[in-house]
């Protein structure tokens, strides 16, 4: 079991280095990244979730991962709850508090998890007797589901927060001047205000590529002939969703790579960093031993009600909690409140390194008290 998890995590953490040593040796550089990152939103993770529905899910069976959903929401509303807690109670950084709640509410899916799924699965299947492959492509399959989950409303809540924190500034500012002061800036700011608002919506939107992949692969499910045609006859299967299969296997990697190199980027290379080492190791804990403690309850709870009777796929879903705050959470700031994104980015490198030790010292205690 220990080899299991660390030769995972180390996999992880080797793809995520050598991505940040190519961007050290200039291999790949912002532009490149900025381009993998989309590929990966448009082509990689939408391949991926088409060809798993596709694998694992049938209108018979879809209804096995509504706890799947409902823990994944449930992880994301008491992320945003203890994000909104601690800070009132604890941390008391007024002007972060919207840095604090994102990177408590938003776990990492897809990268970690997709990586642990394949690791995993071996010890999983001599552990339950069931068929590795068998196992893996369900445990890809919740995470995909998370995936899905999280991003579809992730966009809309991170923009709503941050917005709402820079248009508090703003106004903050505007009271701090002078009558004439404000008369002055009042028209220049609404215009500024206005052309932002249009420029985010043109940028994001509730609709995205991994999103508009499932409803794609819901209709797939819910009309069998589709499904049937596209599995079963052998022209189309080998025509269509082969190569999206091979396309899909890249995914991991690729964001790994890019992961390790974003935070290269945006962390070594930048000169004029301002860290709030206190506040920050708050915030880390906040995600990396609240959120775990609360998962685990969760877990326990779910286990004895016979809620979700897969011990590996409980496993994943416990993860959830587990793992550090996503990478997204940096594109956010970056979109919508820029005043955050130094900070954002200690944040994240502070969870990943951490998480070296954390997150390893969390799966051995589920594993011990489920698999013991």
């Amino acid at each position: 079991m220990l080899k299991a998890v660390f030769s995972t995590l180390f996999g992880v953490f080797l793809i995520s280095g050598l991505g940040a040593y190519f961007s050290h040796k200039k291999i790949i550089n912002k532009q490149l990244t900025s381009q993998l990152s989309c590929l990966s939103e448009n082509l990689f993770i939408p391949a991926l979730i088409f060809t798993n529905f596709q694998k694992t899910l049938t209108l018979e069976t879809i209804h096995l991962y509504i706890p799947c959903i409902v823990i994944t929401l449930l992880c994301l509303f008491l992320g945003y709850l203890a994000g909104v807690l601690s800070n009132k109670y604890w941390i008391k950084e007024k002007a972060l508090n919207s840095v604090i709640i994102l990177a408590c509410a938003n776990p990492h899916t897809t990268n970690l998890q997709l990586q642990l799924c394949q690791g995993l699965s071996h010890w999983f299947g001599l552990m339950t007797g069931q068929p590795e492959k068998q196992i893996e492509t369900r445990l890809i399959t919740t995470v995909i589901i998370q995936t899905v989950v999280v991003t579809s409303i992730r966009w809309t809540i991170g923009r709503s927060i941050l917005e709402e924190h820079e248009n508090s500034q703003s106004d903050l500012e505007m009271t701090n001047l002078s009558v004439p002061q404000q008369c002055q800036l009042a028209m220049p700011l609404s215009r500024q205000q206005q052309a932002k608002t249009e420029n985010y919506s043109q940028k994001k939107s509730f609709w995205n590529p991994p999103l508009c992949a499932t409803l794609v692969s819901i209709a797939f499910i819910c009309i069998p002939t589709l499904q049937t045609n596209l599995l079963q006859n052998q022209v189309i299967y080998n025509s269509i969703f082969v190569p999206l299969q091979t396309i899909s296997r890249a995914t991991s990697p690729i964001i790994l790579l890019i992961l390790g190199s974003s935070l290269y980027q945006i962390y070594f290379e930048n000169q004029e960093r301002v860290e709030k080492y206190a506040t920050i190791l708050c915030i880390v804990f906040n995600r990396l031993i609240l959120m775990p403690i609360i998962g685990l309850f969760i877990a326990m709870f779910v286990h004895s009600q016979n809620i979700v009777n897969d011990q590996c796929q409980l496993f994943m879903l416990f993860l959830t909690f587990c793992t550090p705050s996503s990478i997204n959470i940096l594109m956010l700031a970056k979109q919508y409140l820029q005043s955050a994104e130094e900070i954002m980015t200690v944040i994240l490198l502070t969870s990943y390194l951490l998480s070296l030790i954390t997150l390893p010292l969390w799966m051995m205690t589920y594993l011990m008290i489920f698999f013991m």
